[in-house]
This record gives structure tokens, C-alpha cells and sequence, in this order.
């Protein structure tokens, strides 16, 4: 090794490849165990839900910096591309205000605000809680008695777990994680759109084999 210290190199470099393909496997082998959940689920909050042939699906937190800069390509691509179904995980890991504002989108989109919801909690200065959460309910006229019924309701209650034991599967630990199809962009490269975009196309090029 002292005569040839590359070597060091090679059987780090091989070892990373070698973490990262288990990885892999196992990301594969649990997409696939949980697809129903992940792409299918109709209840699941979602945008372009009929006539589509590629699924995006986002695990985020609204009070996650990378969550919020990456936003705007998101919306980007929604509507610009009708053709993809874009469906939402709610995954509150920054704390208690992160679930209350959580809460409040699903809770909203038992009145047909959740996007609306989504996106002013991304947009709007400083935390988000569930006060900022209602005040933007408010502001699009929900009914704000049923909303705060809503969320502790059995279905959101649900929707939160569902989406927590479905990152524990995935191996989730930060947000935002996207999956294009089955393929896998975690976090939030500054490029995001081109790679969501790319990614779509060889969806549609290559077929999902879990979607």
C-alpha cells in the first residue's frame, strides 16, 4: 500500500459502488413491494390524475429550504406537461408545525384547495404552522369550522402514516426525494427541471416497472 497508495483509492471508490448498488436493489425491490401505495392510491392528493402516462411523486416538508426552492420547477412542469400525473407525499420530518401545516393541506383538499394550499404554504414568508396554513385557507374562502375538523380526521391521519411507513420502506431520510416513474432524484439539484423533464422523457421512452 505504501508503494502503491492508489490502490487506497480503488478499493474506496469500489466500496462506494458497491454501497450504492445494494442501495439501489433495495430502493428497487421496495418500490416495487409498495407500488399501489406510491402510484395508484386514488385518494392520494395529486394534480392531472386522468388521461396520463407518466407518475412523478414528491416526499417533502413544507418548512424544508430544499422543498421550497424547488417549487417552482415543480409547478413548471405541472402544468406544463398535463400528460404527467404528479402525486404529493406529505412528510412532515421538521416537527410538529411542519405536521400542523400538513394537516391543513390535506385537510383543504376535502374542499378542493389542496394545490392551492400546497403552493401558498412555499410561497408565503417566514415558517410555515398551521396558523400561516389556516390564514391561507382563509384567504381562498375555505370554510375554516370543517377544515379544522378535517384535520385530525381518520383520512389525514392515515394520509400521514401511510407516507411515513412509506419512506421507512424506501430508505426516505430527507426532502425532497422525487421518484420519476422509477427512477430516483433525490433532494434538489439546481437543474431540477431538466432532470425531472429527462427523466420523464426516458419514462416515456422505457416504460415504469413498477407504475
Amino acid at each position: 500500500l505504501l508503494a502503491n497508495p492508489e490502490l487506497l483509492f480503488e478499493v474506496q471508490s469500489a466500496y462506494e459502488q458497491k454501497v450504492e448498488a445494494e442501495r439501489q436493489a433495495k430502493m428497487a425491490g421496495a418500490l416495487s413491494e409498495n407500488a399501489d401505495a406510491i402510484y395508484r392510491r386514488k385518494d392520494a392528493p395529486m394534480m392531472n390524475p386522468e388521461g396520463t402516462d407518466v407518475t412523478i411523486v414528491e416526499f417533502f416538508d413544507y418548512n424544508c429550504g430544499y422543498c421550497r426552492r424547488a417549487v417552482g420547477d415543480v409547478v413548471k412542469l405541472i402544468k406544463g406537461d398535463k400528460k404527467v400525473k404528479y402525486v404529493f407525499k406529505e412528510l412532515p420530518i421538521f416537527g410538529k408545525d411542519s405536521e400542523a401545516a400538513a394537516r391543513v393541506a390535506l385537510a383543504a383538499g376535502k374542499q378542493g384547495k389542496y394545490f392551492e394550499v400546497h403552493q401558498g404554504l412555499f410561497t408565503v414568508d417566514g415558517k410555515a404552522d398551521e396558523t400561516t396554513a389556516i390564514g391561507i385557507a382563509k384567504q381562498l374562502g375555505l370554510d375554516i369550522e370543517k377544515l379544522k375538523a378535517d384535520m385530525t380526521s381518520d383520512e389525514v391521519n392515515k394520509e400521514l402514516q401511510t407516507v411515513e411507513k412509506l419512506a421507512q420502506s424506501l430508505g426516505i431520510q430527507g426532502t425532497p426525494h422525487f421518484l420519476v416513474g422509477d427512477k430516483i432524484i433525490p433532494g434538489a439539484p439546481d437543474d431540477l427541471y431538466d432532470r425531472l423533464e429527462k427523466l420523464v422523457g426516458e419514462v416515456r421512452k422505457e416504460g415504469c416497472k413498477v407504475c
